[in-house]
């Protein structure tokens, strides 16, 4: 039977319609969800902040006939027209609404139908409701943009047609609302203001209720059985937001009383552990102290703290790296267990591609759909594991750990980055590894603070390597200027130290574990790491962990290639699986995972002594607790140099002979001054990334000098005056002759137009729905290369299995490597020669081996 009014299908595979639920009965789950929602600690809290004042039952219930109409779009012939065999035409449901708003002979049917003058009513702009409406039908990702120029072809899908009226339909459908939220239409309540604030926030929130009120295999099944829906709707809405995680007080209530630190972690806290686990009101928190000093129990303690005080209702950790975040996740799911006992909530690595939930892969977790959702014990599964399931929901899981870019889709101009948000503000943010010197990375962060403070939510930023320019700038709103102290009164500030919102500094007393006394010895054979293999195997024979870290992904492969021809190296090589490979971020995601565990269990706490070579870039510099006994690195700007530092002697442990002390190797131009980086011209050709992958040359060369000959740091005592001479804008104003000048002036306009990519690219929060500037636009090719939104994700025709033996179903090519192609599939079929995978895409050549991922042609490689 084809239905009347239906909201959702269930087809067979041959198309023919197994079951339907009523769009009426769809709307009410959604309204529900919603409704539940707004009765959560966390997410009411930020509602009424958007809003201004708190909010009633009769606000919440006006709030929800708004969101029960999500779906109006619905009942236009087109749409309905799906679910026939062979429609004479289809249509969606949100565009296609630009005629009953627009339309003079439309509008006034539909005004009348959805009883727009009580709406009116209920806000203190007589825009309001229709504002608000137009947030709730922008539910499937981005703003509703209504086009004029389609009145003409959109008419007909809302006229009367075979004595079916979509007017009559909507009228219908909103008495069903009337009949869910009575309260809505008392008379004399106060009114709403329907503030640009207001508008985006509820509709993420819609977006929220929609996803989680459309999921038939958990908690809204097209049969409910006894009773009316709405009484089911508003029982399934309850249990689904507990059950995901989304209300927390069940957890909040069984805490008890309060566990100590020590209880949690059993170790007794160090002093910037105990200063975060007390008591703080501030909404943001900046906490320095060097690597390896406990800054993530630090940061868990904290949580565990705000959230026992209701002050938060989740927690998300974003990492700087990918694997970075997997190997985090274990120690954040151990706590959780600690902390919270077997009724934890889902914790979840937030990671595409490859999500955990509790531990368990959700791929491999999730029950078939097929089963009927009261009858199998694994869809209890599936219901801690919704949040996981797709990178949008990521956020509203009550504990994950990801990457930090995760959170900056909040904030910008991408498919559901209002979802995003409004789960994100019930959270403590954890931002780990902030920088100094990553100038367009801390621009987008600070553009997520201020929306993060705005709507109520708390963040708390950890560095081992954090510049008082860059402090200045993450505790000043965006547009206002950030006060920086002198480079002699930056100095002497404080480390460890934990700043507050207002940029008042503490220092926190320095623990005796992790002081250090690093050698630095520079090296000149930057052109030429090949140099140091003697070296190199020497080390392995004596049995020493060698971490080397370059500047680019072609060094690392290039370093590695000519390990393998020295027999010592060759075994002592990094092995995932038994085979030879580097560790870098152009890997497949199922090879990426192998290797990322491997990285752990080779080098990580409790793992074995014994003689290892690891070669990688970026993705081994930070946030990883491995620890090496000599580091060979390329120079590279002070704050990362730290970083990487961080991960040498690390623990506690038994040193073969002759790395007794911890020693980084510091690969070095033979140019001190790094003058021949620059053309006759004045231009920069650069070296091992440096003039690209790290642009400004001038920190390069400050890092240069004070390493000079030779030297010895002490950690941490040495940290805020090294990365100070480094990058402080003091510091940097020294380069003032020859081609340091047109460099100073490129890097100042560079960043200007980056700020100015990233601004544009910034959701218009100040913008109503339905203006015609609150759109989303195209992203900037800077901003899409940090977030690897550019990046080509082209899926197989057929599954070939990897180098390391796993399936691929799908390769991904980064944006830079496929600069002009945006082709849905390969040339042309994939060819499988042994352990090399050869494909073509957009005209270029590629191979995928224990390498990672190459252009197969010399010339596109120099290119």
């Amino acid at each position: 039977m084809t239905p009347r009014l239906w909201g959702k299908l269930r087809k067979s595979e041959s198309g023919e319609i197994e079951d339907w639920l009523p769009l009426a009965d769809h709307c009410t789950d959604v309204a529900s969800v919603f409704e539940s929602l707004c009765r959560r600690n966390a997410v009411g809290r930020s509602l009424q902040r958007a809003a201004g004042r708190p909010l009633s039952d009769i606000d919440v219930a006006r709030l929800s006939v708004l969101a029960f109409l999500h779906d109006v779009g619905k009942c236009n012939h087109g749409f309905q027209a799906k679910a026939l065999t062979d429609p004479p035409r289809t249509a969606g449901h949100v565009r296609e609404l630009t005629a009953l708003v627009r339309d003079p002979a439309l509008q006034p049917r539909f005004l009348l139908a959805i009883k727009y003058s009580e709406m009116q009513g209920w806000f203190d702009d007589p825009e309001g409701a229709l504002r608000m409406l137009l947030a709730s039908v922008s539910h499937h990702g981005k703003p509703v943009e209504l086009d004029d120029t389609e009145i003409h072809l959109q008419r007909s899908l809302w006229l009367e047609e075979n004595r079916i009226d979509p007017l009559s339909d909507i009228a219908d459908l909103m008495e069903r609302a009337c009949h869910v939220f009575p309260d809505a239409f008392v008379d004399g309540a106060p009114k709403l203001s329907a503030a640009p604030a207001l508008q985006h926030r509820f509709a993420g929130l819609v977006m929220l209720s929609d996803w989680l009120g459309s999921h038939a295999e958990e908690f809204f099944p097209f049969r409910h059985g006894e009773g009316s829906r709405i009484e089911f709707s508003r029982a399934a809405a309850d249990r689904a937001v507990k059950t995901v995680g989304i209300d927390p007080e069940a957890t909040r209530r069984n805490l008890g009383s309060l566990r100590t630190f020590s209880e949690l972690f059993s170790f007794q806290p160090r002093s910037l552990q105990k200063v975060l686990f007390d008591e703080t009101d501030s909404p943001l928190l900046i906490a320095e102290s060097e690597t390896g000093s406990g800054k993530t129990e630090a940061a868990l303690g904290h949580f565990y703290r705000l959230f026992a005080r209701g002050k938060v209702d989740s927690i998300y950790f974003a990492l700087p790296t990918r694997v970075a975040a997997t190997q985090l996740y274990e120690r954040v799911l151990t706590f959780a267990q600690n902390a919270f006992g077997s009724g934890h909530p889902p914790v979840v690595l937030a990671l595409p591609g490859y999500a955990y939930v509790d531990g368990e892969d959700v791929k491999q977790r999730l029950p078939d759909t097929s089963v009927l959702w009261q009858e199998d014990p694994r869809v209890r599964c599936r219901e801690r594991a919704w949040s996981a399931e797709r990178p949008k929901r990521f956020l509203a899981a009550p504990i994950a750990v990801g990457t930090v870019d995760q959170a900056l889709l909040s904030v910008i101009q991408t498919n559901h980055a209002h979802l995003r948000a409004v789960c994100l503000e019930r959270s403590l943010l954890v931002v780990d590894e902030v920088h100094a010197s990553d100038v367009y990375m801390r621009g987008l962060l600070r553009a997520l603070l201020e929306h993060h403070r705005a709507a109520g939510g708390t963040a708390l930023l950890l560095s081992a390597t954090l510049g008082s320019a860059a402090r200045a700038e993450l505790v000043t709103p965006l547009r206002e200027q950030p006060s920086i102290p002198s480079l002699e009164d930056a100095r002497a500030i404080a480390y460890p130290s934990v700043t507050d919102a207002t940029g008042q500094s503490s220092a926190v007393a320095a623990g005796p574990v992790g002081n250090k006394r690093v050698r630095f010895e520079p090296v000149e054979c930057l052109t030429d790491p090949a140099t140091l293999l003697p070296r190199l195997a020497e080390a392995t024979r004596q049995g020493g962990r060698v971490l080397v870290v370059l500047n680019t992904v072609a060094r690392v492969i290039e370093l590695i290639r000519a390990a393998e021809t020295n027999p010592d190296l060759a075994r002592a090589l990094f092995r995932v699986g038994g085979i030879a490979c580097p560790h870098h971020g152009r890997f497949a995601r199922p090879d990426r995972l192998l290797l990322d565990r491997a990285v752990g269990s080779q080098l990580g706490k409790g793992s074995e002594q014994k003689p290892v070579l690891l070669v990688g870039s970026q993705t081994l510099e930070q946030s990883l607790d491995i620890d090496a006994d000599w580091l060979v690195t390329d120079l590279c700007p002070m704050d990362v140099l730290l970083q990487r530092i961080g991960r040498l002697h690390r623990h506690d442990r038994a040193r073969p002979p002759g790395f007794e002390d911890p020693r980084c190797t510091v690969l070095v131009p033979e140019d001190a001054t790094l003058g021949s980086f620059f053309t006759q011209r004045g231009d920069v050709r650069g070296e091992a990334g440096l003039g690209k992958v790290y642009p400004d040359l001038r920190v390069a060369r400050l890092t240069l000098e004070r390493i000079g000959e030779g030297c010895e740091i002490d950690i941490p005592a040495d940290n805020r005056s090294l990365v100070e001479w480094a990058t402080h804008p003091d510091n940097l104003a020294r380069f003032e002759s020859g081609p340091w000048v047109r460099h100073r002036d490129e890097l100042a306009a560079i960043a200007m137009a980056h700020g100015q990519t990233a601004q544009s690219a910034l959701i218009r929060e100040d913008l109503m729905f339905g203006d015609p500037d609150l759109r989303f636009r195209a992203l900037g090719k800077k901003l899409g290369t940090r977030l690897g939104l550019d990046d080509r994700r082209i899926p197989l025709a057929e599954p070939v299995r990897s180098p390391f033996g796993q399936m691929l179903y799908d390769l991904s090519v980064p944006g830079w490597m496929a600069k002009g192609v945006d082709a849905p599939e390969l040339d042309g079929p994939l060819e499988a020669d042994g352990n090399t995978l050869r494909f073509r895409y957009g005209g270029k050549s590629y191979r995928y081996t224990r390498y990672g991922l190459e252009f197969d042609d010399e010339r596109e490689s120099a290119s």
